[in-house]
């Protein structure tokens, strides 16, 4: 592996076990045993460090886990595992989002990348809430489509952090991104037609049992 992307993976790994806001690029040199100007060699600052992660992060979320709705995927299928990569993205980048606001403030770069890449993800889930009313998944009105793709948003962005100011033991493990799958789940019910009831309620127990067995490991 390229000294840069140890760089990345070392700081993915301390920012993610001590939190960004404690962890330098000192740190970072020292734990790759490294001296600070190679580091500097390849990065200027934490900054641009933590774009490069960004950068990596969006990589993964729109060409590798976003799924393209074929005759061979259940559209229902679809967004289902897309929200469930999206869920273990998270855990693998869950700094992020553990201090997202002040990261963006930071870095005027990270936040127009950060801004460019939301965009790009709200038009593909609108695409796939298109595709699941189009094979009768789903019943939606063309005017609730921006506010049903905004939840699902929030909840993809936020539970993570939701779930840590909520619970005195704020680990983060499997379980709770299963959690974050079933209140998607939760929001999607309503707008679920009869024939494919059965199909999210299958989904629903699938990812119940999942998390309870994530919970009693």
């Amino acid at each position: 592996m390229k000294t840069r992307d140890k760089i990345i993976q070392a700081s993915i790994a301390l920012f993610n076990e001590q939190g960004e806001r404690n962890v330098t690029t000192n740190h970072i040199a020292a734990h790759l045993g490294i001296s600070p100007g190679n580091l500097y060699y390849h990065f200027r600052n934490k900054e641009d460090i933590i774009l490069s992660i960004y950068e990596e992060y969006a990589r993964n979320l729109l060409l590798d886990t976003f799924p393209t709705v074929s005759s061979d995927v259940k559209p229902l299928d679809a967004i289902i595992l897309y929200m469930d990569a999206v869920f273990q993205m998270l855990l693998k980048f869950r700094f992020f989002y553990s201090n997202l606001p002040v990261l963006l403030d930071k870095n005027p770069s990270l936040r127009e990348k950060y801004v460019e890449v939301q965009h790009s993800i709200a038009e593909r889930v609108s695409q796939l809430l298109i595709s699941l009313r189009s094979a009768n998944i789903i019943h939606f009105q063309d005017e609730e489509l921006p506010d049903i793709v905004s939840i699902l948003r929030i909840i993809n962005t936020f539970w993570v952090s939701f779930y840590q100011t909520q619970n005195i033991d704020n680990e983060i493990n499997d379980s709770v991104f299963y959690q974050g799958v079933l209140k998607i789940l939760v929001i999607l019910r309503p707008y679920t037609t009869e024939q494919a009831m059965p199909e999210l309620l299958k989904a629903r127990d699938m990812y119940l049992q999942r998390c309870k067995d994530a919970q009693s490991q």
